[in-house]
């Protein structure tokens, strides 16, 4: 699937090869910290009995069918909208001037967060707690009857990419809307200008 479309668009979505490594990199730290722990405390070396690795094994492959049921992704950004993958299958569109919060949020587990100033405009409206749900991860519960929570588990492009994008696009909008407020009579001027003009 290809990251940039049209100009102005970007595509997210959960890449498999980077869900495994994550998990694969949770695995290694927590036997790294059981190594240590029974070093330290009980002057054993080694890695622990076979149920331990087990239970971790087993742990890791939970998580990474938990990524894959993930909801919110596939993921599209261009300049006007957020378009979401719904709970239920389908797309949820946002309009980005309709967005009261829309940011990423953590740095180890990023997740997405948005919520919509009036549900009724989203494009299908947006039910109360429709993106409630209990996950692997807690943070990807919705804490507002109309908040949107999507962990960013194996994004591809990367979390940081999404939180750039969406800041740089705040920053361009907050500037626009500053500019209007500030010379509202050079836009009704324009306008003038324009209906003044005669026909050709």
């Amino acid at each position: 699937m290809n990251t940039v479309g049209a100009p102005g668009e970007v595509r997210f979505r959960r890449s498999r090869r980077r869900t495994l490594l994550y998990l694969a990199a949770g695995v290694l730290v927590v036997m790294a910290v059981a190594w240590l722990t029974r070093r330290l405390f009980f002057g054993v070396a080694g890695v622990g009995p076979p149920p331990q690795l087990l239970v971790l094994l087993l742990g890791a492959v939970a998580g990474y069918v938990q990524a894959q049921q993930q909801i919110g992704l596939p993921l599209l950004l261009t300049e006007g909208q957020i378009v979401l993958t719904r709970p239920g299958g389908g797309s949820l569109a946002i309009d980005r001037d309709n967005l009261v919060v829309a940011e990423v949020r953590g740095r180890i587990s990023p997740i997405l967060v948005l919520e919509p100033a009036d549900p009724g405009r989203t494009r299908p409206a947006l039910n109360r707690w429709e993106w409630s749900r209990s996950g692997l991860w807690s943070q990807s519960r919705a804490q507002r009857p109309y908040e949107i929570r999507v962990p960013l588990f194996g994004l591809a492009p990367r979390a940081g990419r999404l939180r750039a994008e969406l800041a740089g696009r705040r920053r361009r909008t907050t500037t626009s809307v500053a500019e209007e407020e500030a010379n509202p009579d050079g836009r009704r001027g324009r306008r003038s200008a324009r209906r003044g003009r005669p026909r050709s």
